[in-house]
């Protein structure tokens, strides 16, 4: 089914497709009871469940697709994207909602949902503090109203880019724009806690965090050499 594959590729995993396929359903039907429309629900397979992502992009792979973009494509706009993305692990669809008043210079952070009004997927706010990868792109877009909207009509538009991008890399096409998000996760694994990294991801459930954290090379040999 095609808007099972464009869903994946956006990089949803199995049980929030499912999700949203269920809740599709119950408006449908519930339109259907009501007598608006007299159509039949297509046959949709569930999906299997309990797969979690397993792509994400090392530092050296983010800076390559940042070099790309800026020196090959042309889009400094995209570089600082997949920068501040994976150094943030902040959603595609929160990334262009993020403000210049979301940035709080005094504490070094940024406020992803915006300062307690707006909300994030999870409805809750959660600060991420800047990394030095991140400072300059916030200190060169603080004019705008908007930090990274204005460079994008969409998300489709913002990812169609990063696709070439990562092509011209060659990087697979499993390694989607959420991989950037695990990558943050698996890099933050690498030096802190799995609760730390729960509070800097917002998720509610630690379970869900710990989805996000793969078992690099470098944190196994750290491991080893702690004993």
């Amino acid at each position: 089914m095609e808007f099972i594959a464009d869903q994946k590729e956006e990089g949803r995993n199995t049980s929030t497709i499912n999700r949203i396929i269920s809740a599709g359903r119950t408006v449908f039907e519930t339109s259907q009871l009501a007598e608006l429309h007299n159509h039949t629900w297509p046959t949709v397979a569930r999906q299997n469940e309990g797969e979690a992502r397993k792509t994400y992009f090392t530092k050296e792979e983010v800076q390559r697709m940042a070099y790309a973009a800026t020196t090959v494509f042309d889009r400094p706009d995209l570089a600082d994207a997949i920068v501040f993305s994976a150094y943030t692990g902040v959603r595609q669809g929160e990334l262009l909602k993020l403000k210049a008043e979301d940035v709080d210079l005094a504490h070094g952070l940024i406020w992803i949902g915006g300062k307690p009004k707006r909300e994030t997927k999870g409805k809750n706010v959660r600060s991420v503090f800047l990394h030095e990868q991140v400072q300059p792109i916030i200190q060169n877009r603080l004019d705008r109203s908007y930090l990274f909207r204005d460079d994008w009509n969409n998300k489709d538009q913002l990812y169609g880019r990063f696709k070439k991008v990562r092509a011209y890399c060659g990087i697979a096409d499993d390694y989607v724009w959420h991989s950037l998000r695990h990558s943050f996760g698996t890099w933050l694994g690498e030096v802190c806690h799995p609760k730390q990294i729960q509070e800097l991801m917002g998720h509610k459930n630690i379970e869900t965090t710990l989805r996000y954290i793969k078992p690099t090379d470098d944190a196994l040999r750290q491991a080893i050499s702690a004993i």
